[in-house]
């Protein structure tokens, strides 16, 4: 199964459920950050899901989800 398809399972529906890369990463255990990153971004490039980008502590983060739609 690809990772695409793994990250799909995880990610979850609507903006205030938004998680990041990393914690997905955690829920996966498998496959490295920078791969797990590197899908979440083109999904979300394919329009697959939604990334949006939030400031946290001092430092700028992606956070992935679905559309309700």
């Amino acid at each position: 199964m690809s990772i695409s398809d793994e990250l799909a399972k995880l990610i979850p529906i609507g903006e205030e459920n938004a998680v990041s890369g990393l914690l997905l990463w955690k829920q996966l255990k498998m496959w490295s950050p920078a791969s797990i990153k590197h899908n979440l971004r083109l999904m979300a490039r394919e329009g697959l899901i939604e990334r949006k980008q939030v400031r946290l502590d001092g430092h700028e983060t992606n956070l992935y989800f679905r559309s309700r739609s």
